[in-house]
């Protein structure tokens, strides 16, 4: 005999919606899962695709070979001084 005491009745409505968020949170955790899976690929993707862009790798050649940078005082209060020390 099953002892129903323990766990009060509810009404169908409210037994379908905890199904649905259970439905949902299933849905959500194999989601989060498929993208901690494919994060790893998709960041390598990005990196061979920003490598192989000739416009992006000509940018950056004239970003590093500009002489202009950022004044002294401003980079020691932001705290960046360390980063770009002279």
């Amino acid at each position: 005999m099953t002892d129903y005491q323990k766990e009060p009745l509810v009404s169908r409505d409210v037994s379908m919606r905890r199904a649905e968020q259970d439905k949902l949170k299933i849905h959500q955790r194999k989601e989060m899962d498929n993208r901690r899976v494919s994060a790893p690929q998709s960041a390598w993707n990005q990196s061979v695709a920003a490598s192989t862009d000739t416009k992006m790798r000509e940018l950056l050649s004239q970003v590093r070979r500009n002489p202009a940078t950022l004044p002294t005082e401003l980079t020691m209060r932001n705290g960046t001084f360390i980063y770009s020390n002279k």
